[in-house]
Formats: C-alpha cells, sequence, structure tokens
C-alpha cells in the first residue's frame, strides 16, 4: 500500500510537471509569434518601396490610390502652387505631367538617403522627370528634389509631410 501511495504521488507530480512545462512551451511559441519591431533598414526599405509606388501611381495617373498614401491630417510644402497644401490638394499636378497627348511621361528615382527613427521614416530623393516623343526621344526634363516623412499607422505606411522643390541644374 505504501508503495502505491508513492507511486501516485510519483505520478502525480511527473504529471504536473510535464503539464506545467507544456504551457511554458505554449507561451513561449505564443511569444514568438508576436510580430517582431523591423530594424532601421527594414523600415527605410518598406519606406523607399512606398516612393515607388508613389511614383508608379504617378505615371499611371492613379489618382485615387496615390490618394491613400496620405495621412488624413498630412500637411506639406509641394513643388506646385505658391504654398502649403493638404491632402485634398495633393494629387492636382499629375494630370499636369500627362497633359500632351504627343508626349510621354516617366521618372528616374534617385535615392540620397533615408532616415528611420523609432516609427518614423525620412526620405530624400532625386526624380528625373521626362517627357520623350514618338521616337522615344526626350524632349523636356526637369529635376525635382523631394523629401516625405512615413510613419506606419494601424500597418499601412502614410505620408506625415514632405517637400518638394526644382533642383538646380
Amino acid at each position: 500500500m505504501k508503495n502505491s501511495i508513492l507511486l501516485l504521488v510519483f505520478t502525480l507530480l511527473a504529471s504536473l510537471t510535464i503539464t506545467g512545462c507544456s504551457e511554458n512551451r505554449k507561451n513561449s511559441s505564443e511569444e514568438e509569434k508576436t510580430v517582431p519591431t523591423p530594424n532601421k533598414s527594414e523600415m527605410e526599405d518598406e519606406a523607399w518601396h512606398m516612393e515607388e509606388m508613389y511614383w508608379q501611381y504617378v505615371q499611371n495617373i492613379d489618382t485615387v490610390p496615390y490618394k491613400t498614401l496620405w495621412h488624413e491630417d498630412f500637411i506639406g510644402y509641394p513643388g506646385f502652387g505658391d504654398g502649403v497644401a493638404d491632402k485634398s490638394k495633393i494629387a492636382s499636378w499629375i494630370p499636369d505631367l500627362h497633359k500632351d497627348q504627343e508626349l510621354k511621361y516617366s521618372y528616374t528615382l534617385y535615392k540620397k538617403a533615408s532616415n528611420a527613427i523609432e516609427d518614423v521614416v525620412i526620405v530624400f530623393y532625386d526624380t528625373d522627370f521626362l517627357w520623350t516623343d514618338k521616337d522615344n526621344q526626350v524632349v523636356r526634363k526637369e529635376t525635382r528634389k523631394f523629401t516625405h516623412t512615413w510613419k506606419k499607422v494601424d500597418g499601412k505606411w502614410l505620408i506625415l509631410g514632405g517637400m518638394a522643390a526644382m533642383k538646380d541644374q
């Protein structure tokens, strides 16, 4: 009888130990499944990818998805007009790039720098605006400089602020 009680106590303790270890493993795997915070380089790469999408929308005159890149409270100093603009005016310059039906608009991006600070990324770059004729000859070129400040809001990168200007050649 004494051996039976010892065996029962031992089995109970072993069972509790195994259950406890299983719970620790379960909690450990749940922790591993949490999304890790991207490092500085990853965040800068993500923001740069958003800049590339931005320019694809501009080239394709896709102003509806273009406007989804901007935070509702955005304010910036765009390269058009004479002052600051909010989100409501931000796409107004895109149709002008394509107004001459004889010319095709395209662009080339030149990333200059980016800087991730906590959950914000600031990107600096130049963009060549190119207009080519039917023979694919460049008939007009402008170079502008840009800066955008991106922040991830609810899992989506949005532009908080920015500035654009003609670049001296």
